[in-house]
């Protein structure tokens, strides 16, 4: 199917800057009674053991104008002036307040951000909509998903459709109960509906016929036998493990971590599974990115630091 291309050419995130800053965990842990793919991910080390938080923050900086701005508005090749002048558009996007413990980021702009990197480096779904644009006032939230996605599926030979939600909290079993009272509140009020439209009212790339042929595959609205719904959830919590690590030689530093994150994920995949066994919509499609910071604050006020 021609339409597998048109949509792979979408994708904006560079894989060498996801592998820079983001590793991966080969694991077998998995979830019953709800189709779900598991994903563990950490934060790499540099040189001095440090986890690159400062490095992931600038990396998504990098990719703001790719993030908030539709394709068909800005031209393919960027002058020096042009990219100067769309930065600046894109950061005024943003709200970037100052975080603490005690005043926490109700945005949820830095995780919004690092979802859509996830998907596209990860996932291979490109961004459908730059929901940031549409908000008439910086100031406003984002109203629905935090972000629509899609990529073409060639087992299935249908395209799947994700949508994004962003949860980074201190303790991972409120990320995961705030993540799923979303997707469900979603589906309560068929947020999808909505959704789908703006992929045909605001889809984000100048070529017509790509967005003829994905409107296709919507029926007022609902999915078609071509598409399946899919929930692209990011858990981000702290983790002392990080610390815990240090001491630890160079050459066996990520083997340790990696060794002591999955232990660990043992009981986050037990929260999950407990919070799945009285989820009612069992016909929906997870895949869930778990990804441990030293401190979400901490990526907070990085991301932050980055836009301004």
């Amino acid at each position: 199917m021609e339409l597998v291309k048109k949509i792979a050419d979408k994708i904006s995130v560079d894989s060498p800057d996801f592998s820079n800053c983001i590793n991966v965990v080969e694991h077998d842990l998995d979830v019953k009674g709800i189709d779900t793919t598991i994903r563990f991910h950490y934060l790499n080390f540099d040189g001095n053991k440090k986890p690159m938080v400062k490095a992931l923050a600038d990396t998504l900086y990098a990719y703001i104008i790719d993030y908030c701005l539709s394709a068909k508005n800005r031209n393919e090749n960027l002058t020096t002036r042009q990219s100067t002048l769309l930065t600046k558009e894109a950061r005024s996007l943003f709200r970037h307040p100052e975080i603490s413990d005690n005043s926490p980021d109700k945005t949820g702009e830095a995780g919004e951000t690092l979802l859509y990197f996830l998907m596209e480096a990860v996932l291979k779904a490109p961004q459908m909509v730059s929901k940031m644009e549409l908000k008439t006032n910086h100031k406003d939230e984002v109203k629905g998903s935090d972000g629509i996605h899609a990529r073409w599926n060639s087992d299935l030979e249908m395209v799947d459709f994700y949508f994004g939600e962003s949860k980074l909290y201190k303790k991972v079993s409120d990320a995961l109960t705030s993540a799923l009272k979303s997707v469900n509140d979603f589906h309560d009020v068929k947020m999808y509906e909505h959704e789908f439209n703006m992929v045909t009212k605001h889809f984000k790339y100048a070529d017509e016929e790509v967005k003829r042929e994905i409107s296709q595959l919507f029926i007022n609205g609902n999915p078609g036998p071509n598409v399946r719904i899919n929930h692209a959830c990011l858990i981000g919590y702290d983790y002392t493990g990080y610390d815990d690590v240090f001491s630890e030689p160079h050459n066996k530093l990520e083997e340790k971590f990696e060794y002591e994150l999955l232990i660990s994920g043992l009981n986050i995949i037990e929260k999950l599974q407990k919070k799945f066994d009285t989820f009612e919509r069992k016909h929906l499609v997870f895949d869930v990115f778990f990804l441990p910071f030293p401190s979400v604050v901490e990526f907070r006020n990085a991301f932050n630091n980055a836009l301004d």
